[in-house]
């Protein structure tokens, strides 16, 4: 077996055609990646990756394999060796095997020398290394299962010939239909347990899994049965004569029962291998659990593709359908996914019809400017997707965007939320009963048209109603989460005792409150205000719980611009955009769950606050701060818009973060601990309780956060989104935090927490790019092919000095 190893390895490269197909692999290769534009380019994409690669391989695998196996027994045919070597003292199984490892062997030589791409990329990186090493090498290894399959193809092909030509060609049909003809047959219309079950079979689908760098153990299993399957095939082939037709079908029957049965036992007991180094293709418990639950198939439209997407979307598309692919491994019934591109599913006369429709249903679309021959065109995409299941639909947009940051950076942002969107779509889908959210109500808090915007947002998920402090005692456990939105009238010591005590039976609080009074009508029609404490009969109970509020009002140089009339005296106005440092843009915390990847929280005249007491049992976290360049000003105090044109000196700006945003967690006591409650006449038979199950609570020096505007029209009200400017045409994070503040109050299931998942930004250093292009380009393209031939020199070189004696 060994000598017909080293027959076969020294008859590839002691031809010219066998250095001649890796010379032309490695170039076409090297062309593809380093300089023909195209979605396989790496230095166009901007990522350091090596997907280009992995995603162009399977078909310029299509030429090369079959190229190395034409020969292997179509030739042994066409000289009459074959039957020399039948007549040797070898097993079918040692013929077989030998010559596969040896093309085996020769695929891998010709791997090699593509190290150089990772090492380009590895040095290109931003910073240099930032290549995922284990993706990388887990990718390699996919790549190497794909050419074992095809080279046992290959292999069966070359085996029913005497021609290479042939031989050839059958093996690159054999191997196009094996890789993607399944899919399409499965992609008819035919049930869908069929259709699941034909593109198992393809490479494609395991090909795109291991692909990532993530091994399945079902993954793996395919490709063995697969390589089995069409190594058996070949010794029937070659041994046909010495074979019965019985004996031939008995062993192929007893083979593809076998696997068949070995697979089955395998689809419910499995592991998995994650390569990469932020383990991003490993599924949370907690997303593991919900997608057990589904118990009908779901549909997911995906309205991210078309030829036209810049290289970072087309990453996110990508993310996308891995992070699908991952969840249905683990559903209970199957996720069909589909990707639409709009551009491609309407006619261009109903495009604009159809646009509407989908901004309508809920998808949120955004424009590129794409270059084109033609020059820069401006294009529409949406970055969303529509999950059905149970009659139902929830739609999920990806895209996160904060104008303060990169594009880039946005987009490994939405990369990053992508398991937690996807989870929480299903979970809502499959949910039979809504909890209730409560806006307290009884103490000139925000009216309903104040907190309609975010109202409608959390009704996706809760029934969101409004309720008085007596709904409350009455029945506490109707509710999950209770808001308390900017009261603007004290509360009296029953209305406390009512809200204390639904925290003590394991109730959820959010408080907003503005301790200081600021009269935004007076300042826009009088230039001058009065901002002075307010008391709320509060402070006592929130100082009890962990946190005081104090009579400050924050000034921050990261602030929001107003219009300012700078004309002067006499002449038309004209309004200037001037920093309005009583408008501070909060910064939300990047470490909890609440504010990971959000936008800044537009703000007007807040507080700071501060942590108090040492009860151990209270856990206390930081939402949401000022930035590093902030101060706080006491009141009583004047504000005055002539505060614009002679501003606070920038050197005394000198406090950092100040908090006005905080999560408390644990187990609470009550304020009325203690206390005589006679006065407080509670109903008949009620016992208080003074010490509280765990539960959480927030709290927030500033209750108009989670206020909309509302303007009155002749047409009705008008409702402003929460956190929109209309000066600047931008929108906060305003909404988005304080739906995930919900969320995170009322979830006991820790799926909040898959918001904290990081996925490190791997970038290419363009100013290395653009300086050391051409250098880069002529190294992957040159080095490769050159190894190759130095490496053919060598070899024969060396042959010819053994056999020279």
């Amino acid at each position: 077996m060994y000598s017909l190893f080293r027959k076969e390895i020294n008859q590839f490269f002691g031809s010219l055609i066998g250095y001649l197909v890796i010379a032309v692999f490695l170039l076409s290769t090297g062309l593809f990646l380093w300089v023909f534009n195209g979605n396989y380019n790496i230095p166009d994409g901007g990522y350091a990756t090596l997907d280009g690669l992995f995603s162009m391989a399977p078909w310029v695998y299509l030429f090369l394999i079959p190229a190395v196996t034409m020969r292997m027994f179509a030739d042994e045919k066409r000289t009459g060796t074959l039957e020399l070597l039948l007549t040797r003292p070898l097993s079918s199984f040692q013929l077989v095997g030998a010559k596969y490892l040896a093309a085996l062997v020769v695929v891998a030589l010709s791997l090699l020398p593509t190290l150089l791409y990772f090492f380009s990329v590895y040095q290109l990186g931003n910073p240099v290394g930032s290549i995922d090493t284990g993706a990388t090498w887990g990718s390699y290894l996919g790549l190497f299962f794909l050419a074992a399959i095809y080279l046992s193809i290959g292999l069966f092909a070359s085996s029913l010939t005497d021609n290479q030509i042939v031989a050839f060609i059958l093996s690159l049909f054999l191997s196009f239909f094996w890789y993607t003809g399944f899919d399409f047959v499965a992609g008819l219309p035919i049930p869908s347990g069929i259709a699941e079950t034909l593109s198992s079979l393809g490479i494609n689908q395991h090909y795109e899994s291991v692909s990532r760098g993530v091994l399945d153990s079902r993954d793996l299993y395919y490709f063995l049965a697969m390589v089995g399957l069409f190594l058996l095939l070949t010794q029937i082939s070659l041994f046909w004569k010495r074979y019965s037709k019985k004996q031939a079908i008995s062993r192929l029957g007893i083979y593809i029962v076998a696997t068949t049965f070995a697979a089955i036992l395998m689809t419910n007991h499995f592991f998995r291998i994650d390569f990469t180094a932020e383990k991003r293709f490993t599924l949370a418990e907690q997303t593991r659990k919900i997608m057990e639950e589904v118990d009908q198939p779901a549909i997911v439209n995906v309205y991210l593709k078309g030829d036209m997407l810049p290289a970072g979307f087309r990453k996110l598309a990508k993310a996308v359908k891995e992070k699908l692919l991952d969840m249905n491994v683990y559903a209970g019934a199957p996720v069909h996914v589909q990707f639409i591109d709009p551009y491609q599913d309407v006619k261009p006369s109903q495009r604009k019809g159809y646009f509407d429709s989908l901004i309508d249903e809920g998808l949120k679309p955004t424009d590129l400017r794409i270059k084109t021959d033609q020059g820069t065109s401006t294009r529409l995409i949406f970055p969303s997707a529509v999950v059905r299941l149970h009659g139902h639909e929830v739609v999920v947009n990806f895209l996160q965007n904060d104008p303060s940051l990169p594009a880039e950076e946005n987009l490994n942002r939405s990369i990053e939320l992508l398991e937690y969107q996807f989870a929480r779509a299903f979970r809502v889908l499959m949910q039979h009963k809504k909890q209730k959210v409560a806006f307290l109500t009884g103490h000139r808090e925000l009216s309903q048209w104040q907190v309609k915007d975010i109202s409608n947002a959390l009704s996706e998920n809760y029934d969101v109603v409004r309720i008085t402090p007596d709904d409350l005692l009455a029945a506490p456990d109707s509710f999950r989460a209770v808001i308390v939105a900017d009261p603007e009238k004290a509360f009296p010591e029953r209305d406390k005792f009512a809200l204390d005590q639904y925290a003590m039976k394991g109730g959820r609080l959010m408080w907003l409150i503005d301790p200081v009074q600021v009269s935004m009508d007076s300042l826009s029609e009088g230039m001058m205000t009065l901002a002075f404490p307010r008391n709320l009969n509060l402070q006592d109970q929130l100082f009890h719980y962990g946190v005081r509020l104090n009579h400050d009002l924050i000034q921050d140089v990261q602030c929001r611009m107003i219009p300012v009339n700078t004309a002067l005296t006499g002449q038309p106005p004209k309004f200037t955009p001037a920093p309005w440092y009583f408008s501070p843009l909060l910064m939300p915390s990047q470490n909890s769950p609440v504010g990971k990847n959000l936008n800044r929280l537009m703000a007007d005249f807040v507080s700071s606050l501060e942590l108090v007491g040492e009860n151990q049992d209270v856990k206390k976290t930081v939402l949401l701060t000022s930035s590093a360049y902030s101060r706080t000003t006491e009141t009583p105090m004047e504000v005055s818009l002539d505060m614009i044109n002679e501003p606070p000196a920038r050197e005394l700006f000198t406090q950092h973060y100040i908090p006005v945003g905080v999560l408390l967690e644990g187990k609470f006591s009550s304020v009325f601990k203690n206390r005589m409650l006679n006065e407080l006449h509670l109903p008949a038979g009620m016992k208080p309780r003074y010490e509280s199950p765990q539960t959480k609570m927030m709290v927030f020096s500033d209750g108009n956060l989670i206020a909309n505007k509302v303007h009155e029209t002749p047409k009705g009200v008008q409702i402003l989104p929460l956190g929109y400017d209309r000066y600047t045409k931008q929108t906060f994070g305003n909404k988005a935090f304080f739906v995930n503040a919900v969320q995170y109050l009322c979830d006991d299931s820790g799926l909040m927490e898959l918001r904290t998942r990081t996925v490190k930004l791997r970038l290419l250093d363009k100013v290395k790019l653009r300086e050391e292009k051409l250098k880069w380009q002529l190294l992957n393209l040159l080095v490769p092919v050159l190894f190759i031939l130095l490496f053919g020199v060598v070899f024969n070189f060396i042959r010819r000095k053994r056999y020279a004696h």
